[in-house]
């Protein structure tokens, strides 16, 4: 949230004219991570690897959908949350070559979520640290 005497903003505000803020993209984050936890069980992942495929989702899922809300909710706290995020996205991008799946849906699945996650993600942890440079060089010059 941006906090400016006792105003409190998500992604509009006195801070925050005219640029992005991080909850944007970590509450879409969060979004993409509401459909990983819930496509093992919409596109029946069951048969890959014996389900390893429905519970690495389901983890990754969980992490990143706890990790998203706290960004959204709080934008310009722990931004190491957002990189984790992106970190997780990572590993959705390489889990389908690295542990071999075959099933086509949970490929795609993985990759797009796994892209969408390293982009919204990165974007978020990218505009928090910006967001706290400018408001450093603002305290010095102020």
């Amino acid at each position: 949230m941006v906090t400016r005497g006792v105003e409190r903003h998500f992604w509009i505000g006195p801070g925050t004219e005219g640029a992005l803020t991080p909850s944007l993209p970590s509450s879409l984050a969060f979004v993409a991570a509401l459909w990983l936890g819930f496509a093992p069980y919409v596109l029946h992942f069951s048969q890959v690897r014996g389900g390893l495929a429905d519970g690495i989702d389901v983890l990754v899922a969980l992490v990143v959908g706890a990790l998203a809300l706290v960004r959204t909710v709080v934008p310009r706290d722990f931004p190491v949350f957002s990189v984790v995020n992106a970190v997780l996205g990572l590993w959705l991008v390489v889990a389908p070559f690295v542990l071999g799946y075959q099933l086509a849906r949970v490929v795609v699945t993985d990759l797009v979520v796994g892209v969408l996650l390293l982009g919204l993600s990165g974007l978020s942890a990218v505009l928090t640290y910006r967001q706290r440079a400018k408001a450093r060089a603002g305290e010095r010059a102020g």
